[in-house]
């Protein structure tokens, strides 16, 4: 059980559930992705293993930021069904989609490291920027198109058991 260390247990969740979630919708990122890749000709790019890597991973990590925070909102939405599945739905999401994101600026900032200025200097926090942003823009205008037609799809199944886990 995930606990809080203070006297009274503010979360409790089950670790096996969480974390075979976490592999299923890491699973279903990638595998939407994969099938992406395929039907559009890409499959075949030296990139590929990248790709798969950093859609699974995000996949993983934002099902475990999903969990921690609806088990702590659950209580305030309560009260109303839908806004309790809009906001699972929504949350998992856009949690999917800004965690793949940061791990894309993160292979794109290591891509480029070897061109940057020494660390710490003026230029070097403004290089860290631009490279930041234009990698969260190509992920938003080339990556983010990888999660359709199927992503969606998966997302209303991944909600329902991702409201199941945090009961």
């Amino acid at each position: 059980m995930i606990e809080a260390s203070r006297s009274r247990s503010i979360l409790r969740l089950p670790v096996i559930p969480v974390l075979a979630g976490a592999i299923a919708w890491s699973f279903a990122t990638s595998l939407i992705a994969a099938m992406n890749l395929a039907e559009s000709g890409r499959f075949d790019s030296f990139h590929l293993s990248t790709i798969l890597v950093i859609f699974a991973a995000g996949g993983s990590l934002s099902w475990v930021l999903s969990v921690l925070c609806l088990a702590v909102l659950r209580p305030a939405l309560q009260r109303s069904r839908i806004a309790l599945v809009s906001v699972a739905f929504l949350g998992l999401g856009l949690a999917t989609i800004t965690v793949t994101a940061g791990l894309f600026a993160l292979d794109y900032r290591a891509f480029y490291a070897r061109w940057h200025a020494d660390a710490f200097s003026r230029d070097w926090f403004l290089q860290q920027a631009f490279t930041t942003a234009s990698a969260l823009y190509q992920f938003l205008v080339i990556g983010l198109r990888l999660y359709l037609p199927y992503g969606p799809l998966a997302l209303a199944g991944a909600t329902a058991l991702l409201l199941r886990t945090t009961r």
